[in-house]
Parts: structure tokens; sequence; C-alpha cells
């Protein structure tokens, strides 16, 4: 059967709903990457009468064929190679553009890699001079591809020395060109696209004022904007233009500019009904108002006609998402007018920034739907506008700081009397000026006495509505720090927010709850002679159905009161709110186990947890803390849990981290308990294999293994982490990789600690081996967070091999521990390198790459000599597929890194390497068919 046969079967099967496509696509591709495929390429465009699909299909390999596969043909076939393309070019100039588009790109690709052809562009502008059309459509791919340097194996300075030949040496002769083409295309629509499509490419080739100063094509820009067909490629023009004027100091030529984007202002009312029209608008006065902020900053008056166009943009109803173009701008010349010397603009712009407040506060009206039916069409549409009032808020913020706060919170504040003395006003009429009230707060200072109390007096008798209650008890929540400098606001908010935990709604539950959280945080001293009214709230709630994070968030509270209690009486008022909790989980100790009882569990744990967490000890330098002798009561009924129930991950998730908490907080008064807590985890750990036992190891090895510690118990730490890290060892010999990440995660979080603060045991150890290995092994795993965690460990062993160490408590390196290391490296690194040289290729997603890099980079210098490290990656090269690594790149990599290592460059390692595996993904891994 013959290739062409094979072919057409292959795209028939792409075309159908056969089984049978992954095959084909593997046949494709790998028929892409053969010699023989440039012949068939040759038979198949040449035949008018083969099926389009087919001619498609040639079209795409001819592109990437010069991509990638021009080291196929011999020196002597380039020039008949460059006229086949040209002459398919001119064939296919009146019958298939997208054929036509895969060989202006195939022409592009070849043209820069074909360094020995002389005058390139004058010869494919004098073949295609009667190719209109296809002469500006290569124009316009040209410069496009020449943005992609790492698509050839060309070298960076032979591609910089090529783009000089082919675009920047011929700027003004394309410019001519365009101008001729012009000048002769009339009023041909059509034409004027394709133009101002090719000179949108080469205007980052331009210098701006030579292009300004071309009229024809600036007329042709400025009258295509009056054109439906190449309304958009002027546009697209126009926003460049623009942003290349940020980099000119030539004010004349940027007024001559701006007076002539200011006269488009009309099309903006002419358009308003043609969101697509108007937001290509929008797009260019935001393109302006960024590039110009600055000019704007300093002659208000002159540009001031440019806010009020982007006001008027910023006011548009149809599409939120045209709106939400201006954003940025708004924030940028805040930025730029706050200062004192910007004084006049402030003032000057000042009017616009506060009918941007009522903008804002317009948009921010929920649909006319009730409160428990807003309207929107599906909850898709009602997420998209949650998420972008948030984006409004910030807008808010920035109008907050130009108008200053008093004269933001007053418009607002006007609207919602005026809402509330209208017979006919909606719910919406008063919570999105609300809204507007909580996202200004950061800019409201907490002496402000105006406006402010005026408003709190209003939002504890707004009337009862489900949506306005959630948003004047969010407002609370958000001006908490205001409330704490003027406490006779106090007690009217605080029975406004508590009031709201009788409410049905669920949404305002929350909101009550994170309101109090703050009110707790930030009035704690006000609230301190609160405690006994707190605490029969308190306990009404735990009683109660309440949600668990709301509950969360009011016990972070009750914590942040107590710790502003006297001294004397922290650890009864903790004792005090603890104990109905401590209560609860007795009887669970001695239940039978259940869903219903390990999620119960859990929770009352992480109730307790919260308290420790926040009430940290006051002097260390006394010998007992009144707190940590609480966790030393309350331990042993974790212990208890846990060994009862901690075969529910839940359970043992929860424990684990009420453990890490209370060694965190309290690691100084509780060596006495560490005993318990190591033999906890190591039989936890033993019996349930659950990460969290692990991860909570590390704190035990951070936390008692510094310095300062006595030897017995730092001994006593080594010994119980040789005895965790052998546990996971036995794990990992019997199960795979892939099938425990997240324990793999916690493993190496802990192995992290333990290269920090016991390196000296662990390389002097028998587990040194063992650990690297599975390190090794875990590359694996092509799940970001255990990858990376792993690639951590294996940097920071690597590095202990160095001068300086990585993090730790040392000050410096023990002579034996480099040494070991150095020693470990020189007799693995050469396995180190070829995982690493295949995850980077194959397998290690994006965000892994750099840290990838840097351990590849840090083992190749650890190596004992550049050409030990050269013996490395050429081993690692050859576990690559047979003939996917040609002898140019071997040899252009290798000779880099061994040329790099002998002169320290070790920025150039990273850089060689970088380019090699773009290079091998882009010609062997990432796809090349598309159908």
């Amino acid at each position: 059967m013959s290739n062409l046969t094979q072919i057409q079967e292959a795209l028939a099967v792409m075309s159908s709903n056969s089984q049978d496509k992954q095959q084909a696509l593997h046949f494709l591709e790998d028929f892409q990457k053969t010699p023989e495929a440039w012949n068939a390429v040759h038979t198949i465009l040449s035949d008018q009468s083969s099926p389009l699909e087919l001619r498609m299909f040639a079209a795409q390999t001819l592109r990437s064929k010069t991509t990638y596969d021009l080291h196929q043909i011999p020196q002597e076939q380039l020039a008949p190679l460059k006229d086949s393309i040209i002459n398919f070019l001119i064939q296919y100039s009146t019958t298939s553009k997208l054929i036509r588009t895969q060989l202006c790109v195939s022409l592009s690709k070849f043209a820069i890699q074909y360094t020995t052809w002389p005058n390139a562009l004058d010869e494919i502008m004098s073949k295609l001079q009667n190719n209109v059309p296809t002469l500006l459509e290569f124009l316009k791919v040209l410069p496009e591809e020449s943005l992609d340097a790492k698509s050839t194996p060309l070298t960076d300075h032979e591609f910089r020395e090529r783009i000089n030949d082919l675009i920047v040496a011929n700027v003004e002769k394309v410019l001519t060109l365009l101008s001729n083409f012009t000048q002769s295309s009339g009023n041909d629509s059509q034409a004027h696209a394709l133009i101002l499509d090719c000179l949108n490419s080469w205007i980052r080739e331009i210098p701006v004022e030579s292009l300004l100063q071309i009229e024809p094509l600036t007329n042709i820009i400025f009258q295509s904007l009056q054109d439906e067909e190449s309304f958009d490629k002027a546009v697209e023009c126009l926003c460049t233009i623009v942003n290349e004027t940020q980099d000119i100091d030539n004010a004349q030529l940027i007024e001559a500019l701006y007076q002539q984007i200011a006269q488009l202002r009309p099309l903006l009312k002419q358009y308003k009904d043609d969101p697509d029209v108007f937001g290509a608008l929008t797009r260019l006065f935001v393109e302006a108002g960024e590039a110009w902020h600055v000019l704007i900053a300093k002659e208000p008056k002159k540009y001031l006609p440019l806010v009020e166009m982007l006001l008027e943009c910023a006011a548009y109803d149809e599409d939120l998402e045209i709106v939400k173009y201006t954003f940025y701008f708004w924030y940028i010349l805040k930025q730029m007018i706050l200062p004192d010397r910007f004084a006049e603009a402030k003032e000057v712009l000042r009017p616009i920034y506060c009918q941007l407040i009522n903008v804002m506060i317009r948009h921010l009206h929920y649909p006319n739907g009730s409160e428990t039916d807003p309207l929107f069409s599906n909850k898709e549409e009602e997420e998209k506008f949650k998420d972008f009032r948030y984006d409004m808020g910030d807008v808010l913020k920035d109008c907050t700081a130009v108008v200053g706060a008093p004269v933001a919170l007053s418009i607002p504040f006007e609207q919602i009397k005026t809402a509330l003395q209208s017979p006919n006003a909606k719910w919406q009429d008063v919570e999105a000026p609300l809204f507007s009230l909580r996202a200004m707060a950061k800019e409201v200072s907490l002496k402000e006495d105006t406006i402010m109390p005026q408003i709190m007096e209003l939002l504890v008798q707004l009337p009862e509505n489900v949506k306005i209650r959630y948003a004047a008890t969010l407002v609370l929540g958000r001006y908490t720090e205001w409330t704490s400098k003027h406490p006779e606001f106090l007690e009217k908010q605080l029975n406004y927010i508590i009031n709201g935990f009788q409410a049905s709604d669920p949404d305002i539950i929350n909101a009550a709850s994170h309101a109090l959280m703050y009110f707790c945080h930030d009035c704690a001293k006000l609230l301190a002679d609160y405690i006994e009214q707190l605490y029969s709230f308190y306990i009404n709630i735990l009683g109660s159905s309440i949600d668990k994070e709301s509950l969360y968030e009011i016990t972070d509270g009750i914590a942040h009161i107590i710790d502003k209690q006297d001294p004397n009486n922290i650890a009864n008022a903790t004792m005090m709110f603890i104990k109905p909790v401590m209560e609860r989980l007795s009887k669970y100790a001695e239940a039978e186990g259940s869903e219903e009882v390990y999620t119960a569990i859990a929770d009352e744990v992480e109730i307790v947890r919260y308290y420790f967490d926040v009430l940290r000890p006051r002097q260390f330098q006394a010998a007992e803390d009144p707190v940590a002798n609480i966790a030393k009561e309350v331990y042993p009924l974790i212990a208890t849990l846990i060994e009862k129930h901690g075969h529910s991950l839940k359970v043992s998730e929860r424990c684990m981290k009420f453990t890490k908490t209370v060694i965190q907080t309290y690691a100084l008064y509780l060596t006495d308990l560490l005993p318990t807590i190591v033999n906890l985890l190591v039989k936890g750990f033993q019996q349930t294999q659950f990460g969290c036992y692990l991860y909570v190891s590390g704190s035990v090895i951070r936390e008692f293994g510094d310095e300062d510690t006595p030897d017995a118990t730092r001994q006593a730490v080594w010994a119980f982490t040789y005895q965790q890290i052998s546990t996971f060892l036995e794990v990992f010999k019997n199960t795979k990789p892939i099938e425990i990440p997240d324990l793999i995660e916690d493993f190496f979080r802990m192995m992290g600690d333990v290269l920090s603060f016991q390196i000296v045991s662990f390389v002097s150890s028998d587990i040194l081996k063992s650990s690297f290995e599975i390190a090794v092994m875990s590359l694996d795993i092509e799940k970001f967070e255990p990858l990376v965690t792993t690639l951590h460990f294996l940097i920071d062993l690597v590095s202990w091999g160095f001068d300086s160490p990585p993090v730790s408590i040392l000050n410096e390196i023990p002579p034996e521990v480099k040494q070991i290391v150095r020693t470990f490296v020189a007799s693995n690194g050469g396995l180190l390198i070829n995982a690493l040289l295949q995850g980077l290729v194959f397998k290690f997603p994006s965000e892994a790459v750099l840290d990838a890099s840097d351990l590849l980079g840090k083992t190749l210098r650890l190596a004992p000599s550049p050409e030990v490290s050269v013996q490395w990656l050429n081993a690692a090269l050859d576990s690559f597929p047979a003939h996917t690594v040609s002898d140019q790149e071997r040899n252009k990599l290798v000779q880099t890194v061994g040329n790099a290592l002998a002169s320290k460059d070790y920025r150039r390692i990273r850089m060689s390497v970088k380019d090699f595996v773009e290079w091998y993904s882009r010609k062997n891994v990432t796809p090349r068919f598309h159908n």
C-alpha cells in the first residue's frame, strides 16, 4: 500500500467516528517526521485534483518539515525546495486560503533557516508581485514567525543576524510597498483589511515617528474605522501604534495622534447598540489612556476629553466585560495623581472619579428580581456577576483614594437615604450602595468622623430584608477597626450582628459569624468586659445547627477576646469555653465508630485547636505557661481519640492538625509530653500509613531539633526520625509512586526538615541511598505538589555539597557532610541527570521546570569534573528514543554545558538545557498534526 493511500485512509478515519482515531493520529504524526514526507508533500500539492483534505494535510506537513526537519535536506537541494514552496504559493493564491496560510508559514520558516539565501525578501516580493493578497499575507506572517527563535536549530546569534537580514533591513522597503498598495487600492475594503493586517505585523519593527509621517498609511487606518470589513484591523493597528508611543519623546506627534483619536468619540454613541464595535472602540481608548496616563497627569485639562471618553465606556450597560477593560486605567491614573506634585490633576479629575462612583454603583445593582430569585439565567451568570462586583469594588477603592473618603462615602449614603424615602424603591437600590460602602473601607481613615457616624447610625436601622441585612452585616464587619476607635457604636453594632444569628438564611449567618470574628479581633479590648454575655451566646451557638465554618470563625474571635483578658484570668476563661467541647469529645472517645461520630470528633477537635492557635505564650522566659498546661491536660484525650478512632482519616487528620498547632505554639513547655507525642506519631503511621503523621513528624523535628535542644532530646528525635523514614521505605517498597502521591508529598516535606535540622545524622546513616532512590523514582509523578516537594528535597540534598548551606540552623557546612554529599553525587549523579532530563522533556508540568532546571544545574556542577558532567548528559541523551536527538543538537548541548562548567557560567547551563528541552519537545513531543 502506497504512502498516499495510507495517508488518505488515516485522514478518513480521523474524520469518522471510528475507534481507531488514536492509531491513525500516530501514523500521521510519525509520517510527518520521515524524510519520505518531503516527496509526498510535493506530489500531493502538485495535483490540484487531490482531495482538499489531503492537500491541507500536505500543507500542514510542509509547515512542520520546514520548522523541524530542514536538516533532512542536502544543502544543494535547498534552492530547488525554495522554488517549489514559492511556486506552490502562486499556485494556491486564489484557490484555498487555509492552504495558502500554511504555505506562507512554511516559506517564512524556510527563509529564516536558509541563511545562505541572499536578498530573500527581494526575491519573494518580486515573484509574488502579481499576487498581492498572497504577498501581503506572507509579509504579515514573516514578522510573526521571527518572534519564535526556539523553533529553529539556529543559535541565538545566527537567529538574530538572520532576522536582521529579513526584517530590520527591509522595513523601509515594506513600508513603501504598503504605501503604494494603499494608494492603488482605492476604496477596496478587502484590500484595506489585508494592508492593515500586514502593517500591524510590522509596526513593532517601524519607528512610530516614521510610520505616522506616511500619510497614505495613517489615512487608511482612520478611514477604515468607518468600514465594517476593515474596522477591526484598523483598531488593532491603532492600538499597536498607541502602545508604541510610550517609548518616544515627541509630545507634538502624540498630541496630533491624540486629537485624531479624540475625534472618534461620536462613534461611541453611533455604535452603542453594537457591543462588538463599542468594545473595540473601548479597547482603543483604554490603550490610549494607559499609554498616556503620565501625560494626563501632567496636562489634565488637555487630556480631559480622553478621560471623559473612558468614563463613557465605563458607563456602558450592555456588556460588563467591556466595562472591565477600563479598570486598570482608573487604577494607574489614580496611582499617578495621588502624589502632591500632581495636585492640579487630582483636582481636575476629581469630578470624573465622583461620576465613576455613581457608574460603579449602578453596575452593582442585581437584576430586577426578588432577593431569593434575582433573575439570573443560570448559576454561571450569577457567579460571573459576583466576581465582577469584586473587581468593581477595587475601582471604588481607587475612586475613594482620589476624591477622599467623606465625598466618596456620601454618594452611596445619600443613595441609601433616597431609596429608603422612596415608596417605589427596590431592595437593589439599598444593597448596591451598601456593597460600595464595604468596598471603600480600606481607604477610610480610622479618624474619619464626619460621614461615618451617620452611616453607622443608619446601618443598624435598615429595614429587614435578606439581601440588605447580609450586605449591612458585611459592611459592619469591614469597619471593625474604625469601630475600635469609636466605641460608642460598639454595642448597637454587636447587637445587630448577634441578632443576625436568629435568621433562617445561611448567608446571613455566615456574614454574621465573619463580622463577629473581625469584631473580636479588632475590638478585643473593648469586648473583654462582655466575656460573660459572649459565653452565653457561644453556648447557645454550640448547641445550634450553625454550619461549622461559621462556628470556627466565632471561636477564632472568642479566642482573641480571651487573649486580651487579664493574664491571670486567661487560663480560667479558656477552660470555661472549651469545657463543653471537651465533655462531648470524652463521650465520643467511648462511642462506637461511625461516619457521623468521626465527623463530630473532627469538628470538635478543630474548635478546641483554635484556642491553642490564638492563645500564644506571653513570657517565654517563664518556667511554665498556663495555656500550655491546659494543652497538656487536653492531650491525653486526643491520644485516646486517635487510639480508638484513628483508623478514620478524618479523625487522624484533625488530631494531627491539633498536635501540630500545640507543638508549634508551646514546644518550649511540652518536652515532658514529647515521648507521648512521638510514640503516637510512630504507632499512628505504622498502623494507618496516613501522611498527616509525617507532616506532624516534621514539626517535631523542627521544634526539637535546633542546637539549643539538649543532646539527649535531639538523639531521641533522630531515633524517632529514623523510625518514620524506615516505615515509609517499607510502604514505598510495596506500592507504586503513582498510587501514593499525597503520602510522598508529606514524606518529602518531612525530609526537608530532616535536611535542615538533622543533616549530619541523615547523610551518615544507611538510609541516605534509599531515600535518594525513592526520590528519583518519585520524579515520575506528574502531580505538581508531590513532584515539586520531591525536587525541593533533592535540591537541598545536593546543595549540602557546596560551600554554603541551604536554609538551615547551621551557619556553615560541616566538612564531613560536604564530603559525603559530594562523594554520593559523584556515584549517583548520572541517575538523577537522566531522570531530570526525561522529566523536563516528557513529564514535568511547566510550573516545576524552574526547580528541575535548578537541580539539574546544581548536580552537573557537583560532578567530579566537567568531563563527568558531559558523560552524564550523553548517557541521558542515549536513553531518548532512537534518532530523535540529532548529532547537531547533542553536540550543541554537551559542548555548551562543558564550556559553561569550565568557565563557571552557570546561567548558560540553564539556558542551554532550556533551549534543548524546547527544541526536542517541539520536534518530537508536541503534536504536529491537527485535524
